[in-house]
């Protein structure tokens, strides 16, 4: 009697799966995801695959990513050298449909840069094909994150700035009538602090590498956001200094009275609450890997 409520017909063999974690960080000076080039990072323990798999992305986030202020920017392309990624494009733009070959599309949800300094949930426990994978061993994962077009989607436009910056807590400012608004990719050439550099360790009238806007800014604003290819001191720019905090602007185009640069001044004394945040590009993205027997 007892086998007359067992189930003859159907077996169910539950997937073995895999969880990997990739975070990609460039603080530590080596990894610069501002510049697009490849990361190459080791696994704490070597992943060991000993069936056909096939990998998901569950989850998506990032820190200090460019916003998606424009078409490139509009999506993350991933690459991973060690996923089998099968994926063909047809594109009206060649420079696309190079980049995006054989890659992963996450959709850039960083809609605004008041956000930057914080989490940005790009995608969110969905469980999205990638690729099958062969057995083997895997000891390092390496690839690229790019824009559509091949470039940065960290700290801006330029490829060679490393540091995202929000100068915040600004109450007043003085500065020429023709400086705002702010836009983006204009350049801040020079930042000095009491007449001495604060890129350049105090020396007087050096120069700042260039940095870009990275927000369409007006006057009256409460924060200013770029980056920089220079890691500035924090301290520097909180409430501490008694003396002018001046920044040169050099504008992107000459729609603003013709000039060419423009000087903002920020008073310590008047602005109490006056901070420099910085924090390092960086994503996190969840994988699982899921045996087919």
């Amino acid at each position: 009697m007892n086998g007359f409520y067992e189930n003859t017909g159907f077996v169910n063999k539950r997937n073995r799966k895999q969880v990997l974690i990739l975070d990609v960080d460039d603080s530590d000076g080596k990894t610069f995801l501002g510049a697009g080039t490849e990361f190459n990072i080791k696994l704490f323990e070597p992943l060991k695959i000993d069936t056909l798999s096939e990998v998901y992305l569950d989850n998506f986030v990032t820190f200090n990513s460019n916003i998606s202020n424009s078409a490139d920017n509009s999506e993350f392309v991933l690459k991973i050298n060690e996923f089998n990624m099968k994926s063909n494009v047809a594109s009206s733009s060649s420079l696309t449909q190079n980049n995006v070959f054989n890659s992963l599309l996450i959709p850039n949800e960083h809609s605004t840069v008041s956000n930057n300094q914080s989490m940005i949930i790009q995608k969110a426990k969905k469980f999205n094909y990638i690729c099958d994978i062969n057995p083997g061993k895997i000891g390092r994962i390496s690839g690229t994150i790019t824009n559509l077009s091949g470039g940065p989607m960290f700290h801006g436009s330029s490829t060679n700035a490393m540091y995202t910056y929000a100068l915040t807590g600004i109450d007043t400012m003085t500065s020429a009538s023709n400086v705002f608004p702010l836009l983006i990719s204009d350049t801040i050439t020079q930042i000095q602090i009491g007449g001495n550099d604060a890129a350049n360790s105090g020396i007087s009238g050096a120069k700042l590498p260039t940095s870009n806007i990275l927000a369409n800014t007006q006057s009256g604003a409460s924060t200013i956001h770029f980056s920089s290819p220079v890691n500035l001191t924090v301290s520097e720019f909180h409430s501490t200094p008694i003396t002018p905090i001046l920044i040169t602007i050099t504008f992107v185009d000459g729609h603003r009275g013709g000039a060419s640069t423009g000087t903002i001044t920020i008073i310590p004394g008047d602005n109490l609450n006056l901070q420099l945040i910085t924090n390092p590009g960086r994503f996190i993205a969840e994988f699982s890997i899921n045996s087919r027997e």
